[in-house]
């Protein structure tokens, strides 16, 4: 239950930790802003309505023209405003733009992450709110010109911790209490991702009943997770039906709530996708009429695929994987997990489909563990007969040669007897 409460935070800490603190993070999730069609509409609208205001065409068509053609001033704005839209849309539907929007970003968050973070350099301290502006160097510059000029050297004998001047730029609250909930996502996202993993690996591992455990597992994964799926949707409906009724383009914001919360929507669906694959495998594994149907043609098609190798010559891999039947199955279901988790940006589909992988890996393993064994059983049989063989063949000559000596015994008492 705890592990069910914590699951949907680590998962909002984590996205929002990386979007918030991570450039490369936060450039990937902005820039397929610029290709969007709407977004780029958009762009076009508010740049070509700023551009038309600031150069007011309307009133250089009038001073142009002669009194007789002032009605022409009309069309004109119109005209030029249009040809601007077209300019401006080429521009923004541009390489160019795309690559732009991803520079400018990315410098904007390099340069606002340390502010938050409260990290600063040689030049600028940022903490506790406050932004401030150090000024050793540019006085000990200003040292130095004096000396020029008047020939003096107080720039050897000022020590250079008297000019450590400063002066503060910001002092605000809100920069703060801004950087104190930095603080807090960031530690928040590392503690709550162990906490959760801890949780749910304890799920499993603490259960009487490894099944029961695995069920648990699925439903604490899977029922937050659908949960804050329905608490998306209803969040994104109230934040569209919320516009004002001014936005020239909702299709616009729609996309940009989209695309910008699309890592956040994925996650919760992977998660979704990971609670129910394992619900199924524990369901799978269990004692209904049902899963006794399926592990009845599980094994039924293993037993058949085993028979159907066993008369072919495959060399020693099915011995080994009879032999290390378990570790090999242990090995591949830690190895899709690992995928999954390594996998930038993994989908639903991204786990359904190394779900399927690892079915089919198990599924290749206990064939060759069945024709592993098989193998053995008739090597064994083999062995088997021989030693009846052998054992039999020993016995044969024993008795023969227990009646060799009888037959001397008895021709010995013969030549023994007195002749009458």
């Amino acid at each position: 239950v705890l592990a069910a409460i914590i699951l949907p935070a680590a998962i909002i800490t984590v996205w929002t930790r990386n979007t918030v603190l991570d450039t490369n993070e936060y450039v990937g999730t902005v820039a397929p802003l610029a290709q969007d069609e709407n977004i780029q509409e958009a762009v076009t609208f508010r740049v070509t309505e700023a551009i038309a205001e600031a150069a007011d065409f309307r009133s250089i068509a009038e001073e142009a023209l002669p009194p007789d053609a002032q009605v022409l001033a009309g069309p004109i704005q119109a005209g030029a405003k249009s040809l601007i839209g077209e300019v401006v849309g080429v521009v923004v539907a541009s390489d160019q733009f795309s690559q732009l929007w991803e520079d400018a970003n990315r410098a904007a968050h390099e340069s606002i992450v340390p502010l938050l973070e409260g990290r600063g350099n040689d030049l600028v301290a940022t903490e506790d709110g406050r932004v401030v502006l150090k000024l050793g160097s540019v006085a000990a510059q200003a040292v130095g010109l004096v000396d020029e000029r008047l020939g003096t050297e107080l720039s050897g004998e000022i020590p250079e911790e008297r000019l450590d001047a400063e002066i503060v730029l910001i002092d605000s609250n809100e920069l703060a209490d801004a950087q104190g909930l930095v603080r807090l996502v960031d530690n928040m996202s590392w503690i709550s991702v162990i906490l959760v993993l801890a949780l749910l690996v304890g799920t499993v591992l603490l259960a009487e009943k490894r099944r029961l455990g695995a069920r648990r597992l699925g439903l604490a994964i899977a029922v937050p997770t659908l949960l804050c799926l329905l608490g998306y949707a209803w969040l994104r409906d109230q934040y569209l039906s919320g516009l004002p009724a001014d936005v020239h383009n909702p299709d616009a914001a729609a996309a940009t709530f989209d695309i910008l919360t699309r890592f956040l929507f994925r996650s919760l669906r992977v998660m979704l996708v990971v609670g129910l694959v394992v619900l199924v495998g524990a369901w799978v594994v269990g004692p209904s009429s049902a899963a006794q149907r399926v592990q009845g043609w599980w094994d039924t098609l293993v037993g058949r695929a085993g028979e159907a190798g066993a008369d072919r010559e495959i060399g020693a891999l099915p011995v080994f994987a009879a032999a290390n039947e378990r570790a090999l199955m242990i090995g591949t279901a830690s190895l899709a997990v690992l995928t999954v988790l390594l996998w930038t940006h993994p989908t639903g589909l991204v786990v359904l489909l190394v779900a399927l992988l690892a079915v089919a890996a198990v599924f290749a393993t206990r064939v060759l563990a069945a024709i592993g064994r098989r193998a053995g059983d008739t090597v064994a049989a083999q062995r088997q007969g021989e030693r009846t063989s052998a054992e039999a063949d020993t016995d044969l000559r024993d008795e023969d040669a227990e009646e060799a000596v009888a037959d001397a015994a008895d021709a010995s008492d013969e030549a023994a007897e007195p002749v009458g």
